[in-house]
């Protein structure tokens, strides 16, 4: 069902550019009518004249700079939308949320150990095979998910999307992997590098 706002807000647009458009032509208009039939250029009306023709102007093209704006972030939106229904995100949130299920509260240390026998093992793989090997490991797929999930939450913060956008298309049930497995894996995981870096140094 189409929203009231949705339908609203292009035909508002539409009347300020629409009247912006008008304001510029008259002042225009006035303009040249001074400059022909007055007797002598009166330089204050010719400054407002102008000045009027120049803000019309820069309406204008703030008004399509937000329509840009806005049609900017539908794409975005649905880029997002797209990447979220994939058959490879789905496999990977399902995954986790097993691994989650089947593993309790041990689940952190569970999946360092899984991540380090996988490594251990694609390392004995010939080259070629490696990487596909890589993408079918629990590791590689907490990547894709923490990888969206860090996208949502940039394009948040750069007022890209709106939180009533982010909750009208994610569920809380959908955001709910980000502090019930994303977080811990993560604080996990970076610090498991960190103690690695440091030992190699």
């Amino acid at each position: 069902m189409v929203s009231i706002r949705s339908v609203i807000t292009p035909v508002i647009s539409w009347v300020i550019t629409t009247l912006l458009g008008l304001g510029f032509l008259v002042s225009c208009l006035l303009l040249a009518v001074h400059v022909r039939d007055a007797p002598h250029l009166d330089f204050a009306i010719v400054a407002e004249l102008l000045l009027v023709a120049v803000l019309s102007l820069e309406g204008i093209v703030a008004v399509g700079h937000l329509r840009q704006a806005r049609l900017d972030s539908l794409h975005v939106l649905f880029e997002l939308l797209e990447q979220f229904r994939s058959a490879e995100m789905m496999l990977a949130l399902v995954t986790l949320w097993r691994f989650r299920h089947d593993h309790g509260d041990e689940f952190v240390p569970a999946y360092l150990e899984t991540w380090r026998k996988d490594d251990e093992r694609i390392a004995q793989l010939p080259g070629e095979q490696q990487v596909e090997a890589m993408r079918a490991t629990l590791h590689y797929r907490r990547r894709i998910v923490k990888e969206f999930y860090n996208s949502l939450a940039g394009l948040y913060e750069l007022k890209v999307l709106s939180g009533k956008v982010i909750y009208t298309y994610w569920s809380p049930a959908e955001l709910k992997v980000i502090p019930e497995i994303l977080i811990p894996l993560e604080t996990a995981v970076a610090h498991d590098l960190r103690i690695e870096s440091q030992l190699g140094n």
